[in-house]
């Protein structure tokens, strides 16, 4: 009997430290993805931080967003395609800001803008295209305002 209970007593003792260094490992684990998820807090926010941030431009009352990023804040992968991009779009403000009558931008450098937008995407496809596409946006439209204003009336 006193072995049985001896027995009984070994196999106890084991299943309740079987259950106590699974609980250990639950509470050890829960710290290390509690770190973990620090960490990552942290990255992240530092990487919001150094993103750049568009400005707001006016134009005759109406107002646009431009995004230019700094050189040292450039993404390595697809930082020639980003100063494409932008440099394209530094194009039609020149000529937005340089005469109310002109083009801004002939079919040409439509398409390279095109172009290099792809480009863009497709070589950095986490980066926020929107601002840019909103500033052509608003070159086109200015584009098409100023022929239409430069268009003679039709005859009656």
């Amino acid at each position: 009997m006193n072995k049985k209970l001896s027995a009984l007593s070994l196999f106890l003792l084991l299943v309740v430290a079987d259950q106590a260094q699974a609980q250990a490992s639950l509470i050890a684990n829960g710290l290390v993805a509690a770190f973990n998820l620090g960490r990552m807090a942290a990255r992240k926010n530092a990487a919001a931080a150094s993103l750049p941030t568009a400005t707001t431009e006016q134009y005759r009352s109406h107002s646009f967003p431009m995004l230019r990023t700094p050189a040292e804040l450039l993404p390595k992968k697809g930082a020639a395609e980003v100063t494409a991009v932008e440099t394209q779009l530094d194009h039609f403000h020149t000529a937005l800001r340089a005469d109310s009558t002109s083009t801004l931008c002939t079919p040409e450098q439509l398409k390279t803008f095109q172009a290099s937008i792809a480009s863009l995407a497709r070589a950095q496809s986490k980066w926020d295209l929107q601002t840019y596409q909103q500033e052509a946006t608003f070159y086109l439209a200015e584009d098409v305002r100023r022929q239409h204003t430069a268009a003679p009336a039709p005859a009656k």
